[in-house]
Protein backbone atom coordinates (compact mmCIF):
# COMPACT_ATOMS: atom_id res chain seq x y z
CA UNK A 1 0.00 0.00 0.00
CA UNK A 2 1.55 3.41 -1.05
CA UNK A 3 1.43 5.72 1.56
CA UNK A 4 -0.74 9.02 1.05
CA UNK A 5 1.94 11.58 1.66
CA UNK A 6 5.11 10.72 -0.46
CA UNK A 7 8.85 11.28 1.13
CA UNK A 8 9.63 15.08 0.78
CA UNK A 9 5.97 16.32 1.15
CA UNK A 10 5.21 19.39 2.67
CA UNK A 11 2.49 19.05 5.28
CA UNK A 12 0.10 20.79 7.85
CA UNK A 13 0.43 18.63 11.31
CA UNK A 14 -1.29 19.16 14.84
CA UNK A 15 2.24 20.64 15.45
CA UNK A 16 3.26 22.91 12.60
CA UNK A 17 4.25 22.77 9.12
CA UNK A 18 6.43 19.82 8.24
CA UNK A 19 8.37 17.50 5.55
CA UNK A 20 7.51 14.04 5.33
CA UNK A 21 10.82 11.48 5.87
CA UNK A 22 9.58 8.51 5.64
CA UNK A 23 6.46 6.28 6.03
CA UNK A 24 6.12 4.24 9.32
CA UNK A 25 3.98 0.96 9.57
CA UNK A 26 0.24 0.92 10.80
CA UNK A 27 -0.18 4.15 8.73
CA UNK A 28 2.08 6.77 10.47
CA UNK A 29 4.59 8.58 9.14
CA UNK A 30 7.92 10.19 10.26
CA UNK A 31 7.28 13.93 9.90
CA UNK A 32 10.07 16.61 10.60
CA UNK A 33 8.12 19.49 12.20
CA UNK A 34 10.57 22.36 13.70
CA UNK A 35 13.94 20.43 13.43
CA UNK A 36 12.18 17.92 15.49
CA UNK A 37 11.29 14.33 14.03
CA UNK A 38 7.36 12.94 14.99
CA UNK A 39 5.64 10.08 14.31
CA UNK A 40 2.47 11.33 13.49
CA UNK A 41 -1.02 8.88 12.33
CA UNK A 42 -1.51 9.80 8.86
CA UNK A 43 -5.01 11.06 9.40
CA UNK A 44 -3.77 13.90 11.37
CA UNK A 45 -1.68 15.42 8.82
CA UNK A 46 -2.73 17.43 5.74
CA UNK A 47 -1.52 18.67 2.59
CA UNK A 48 0.09 21.76 3.27
CA UNK A 49 -1.10 23.23 -0.05
CA UNK A 50 -4.94 23.18 -0.95
CA UNK A 51 -3.93 20.60 -3.91
CA UNK A 52 -2.43 17.01 -3.66
CA UNK A 53 0.57 16.65 -5.60
CA UNK A 54 0.47 13.67 -7.86
CA UNK A 55 3.74 13.84 -9.26
CA UNK A 56 7.20 12.96 -7.19
CA UNK A 57 8.03 13.93 -3.90
CA UNK A 58 7.84 17.72 -3.43
CA UNK A 59 11.11 19.61 -2.71
CA UNK A 60 10.91 20.75 1.44
CA UNK A 61 10.26 24.19 1.26
CA UNK A 62 12.79 27.04 2.06
CA UNK A 63 11.55 27.19 5.24
CA UNK A 64 13.21 23.82 5.77
CA UNK A 65 12.40 22.06 9.01
CA UNK A 66 15.92 20.90 9.88
CA UNK A 67 17.54 24.38 10.52
CA UNK A 68 14.08 26.48 13.05
CA UNK A 69 14.07 30.29 12.04
CA UNK A 70 15.10 31.29 15.04
CA UNK A 71 18.50 29.50 14.32
CA UNK A 72 18.96 31.04 11.42
CA UNK A 73 19.55 34.76 12.81
CA UNK A 74 23.13 34.68 13.46
CA UNK A 75 26.24 32.80 13.22
CA UNK A 76 27.03 32.42 16.38
CA UNK A 77 23.79 30.16 16.94
CA UNK A 78 24.79 26.46 17.80
CA UNK A 79 21.59 25.03 19.40
CA UNK A 80 20.68 23.09 16.38
CA UNK A 81 20.04 19.21 16.84
CA UNK A 82 19.34 16.94 14.25
CA UNK A 83 17.98 13.50 15.74
CA UNK A 84 18.82 10.25 14.45
CA UNK A 85 17.17 7.78 16.77
CA UNK A 86 15.37 5.16 15.04
CA UNK A 87 16.46 5.86 11.67
CA UNK A 88 18.53 3.37 9.37
CA UNK A 89 22.31 4.21 8.13
CA UNK A 90 20.58 5.53 4.89
CA UNK A 91 17.92 7.38 6.17
CA UNK A 92 20.15 9.17 8.65
CA UNK A 93 22.90 10.33 6.06
CA UNK A 94 19.92 12.11 3.70
CA UNK A 95 18.74 13.59 7.07
CA UNK A 96 22.24 14.68 7.66
CA UNK A 97 22.66 15.85 4.07
CA UNK A 98 19.79 18.16 4.26
CA UNK A 99 20.51 19.29 7.64
CA UNK A 100 24.05 20.36 6.74
CA UNK A 101 22.44 22.12 3.62
CA UNK A 102 20.32 24.15 5.65
CA UNK A 103 23.03 24.90 8.36
CA UNK A 104 25.11 25.93 5.59
CA UNK A 105 22.73 28.50 4.25
CA UNK A 106 22.02 29.34 7.76
CA UNK A 107 25.34 30.25 7.78
CA UNK A 108 25.54 28.28 11.29
CA UNK A 109 28.86 28.09 13.12
CA UNK A 110 28.12 24.25 14.18
CA UNK A 111 25.49 21.83 14.21
CA UNK A 112 24.84 18.80 16.54
CA UNK A 113 24.00 15.29 15.28
CA UNK A 114 22.65 13.04 17.54
CA UNK A 115 22.74 9.56 17.11
CA UNK A 116 23.20 7.87 20.28
CA UNK A 117 25.76 6.07 22.52
CA UNK A 118 25.09 2.83 20.86
CA UNK A 119 24.87 4.22 17.45
CA UNK A 120 27.97 2.37 16.42
CA UNK A 121 27.00 2.28 12.50
CA UNK A 122 25.07 5.29 11.99
CA UNK A 123 28.25 7.24 13.77
CA UNK A 124 30.52 5.71 11.45
CA UNK A 125 28.72 5.98 8.67
CA UNK A 126 28.13 9.56 9.45
CA UNK A 127 31.97 10.00 10.17
CA UNK A 128 32.75 8.99 7.23
CA UNK A 129 30.71 11.25 5.24
CA UNK A 130 31.76 14.02 7.03
CA UNK A 131 35.50 13.33 5.86
CA UNK A 132 33.88 14.12 2.61
CA UNK A 133 32.48 17.41 2.97
CA UNK A 134 35.09 20.10 2.17
CA UNK A 135 32.56 23.22 3.64
CA UNK A 136 33.10 20.79 7.30
CA UNK A 137 35.64 22.62 8.84
CA UNK A 138 35.90 19.92 11.65
CA UNK A 139 33.76 17.20 13.74
CA UNK A 140 34.19 15.56 16.71
CA UNK A 141 32.03 13.90 19.42
CA UNK A 142 30.70 16.08 22.29
CA UNK A 143 32.86 15.72 25.32
CA UNK A 144 29.92 15.95 27.26
CA UNK A 145 27.78 13.23 25.54
CA UNK A 146 29.39 10.78 23.60
CA UNK A 147 26.31 9.94 21.71
CA UNK A 148 26.51 13.47 20.03
CA UNK A 149 28.55 14.49 17.40
CA UNK A 150 29.23 17.97 16.68
CA UNK A 151 30.03 20.00 12.94
CA UNK A 152 31.85 22.79 12.61
CA UNK A 153 31.63 25.18 9.38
Amino acid sequence: MTPRFPVGAAVQTPFGKGVVRAARNNGRLLVDVQGRALVIPDAEISWLDARKRKAGPAAPDSDGPAVPSSARRSATNAGVDVDLHGLTVEEALGRVEYALNEALLADLAELRLIHGRSGGRIRAALHRRLDQIPSVRGFGLDPRNEGVTIVRF
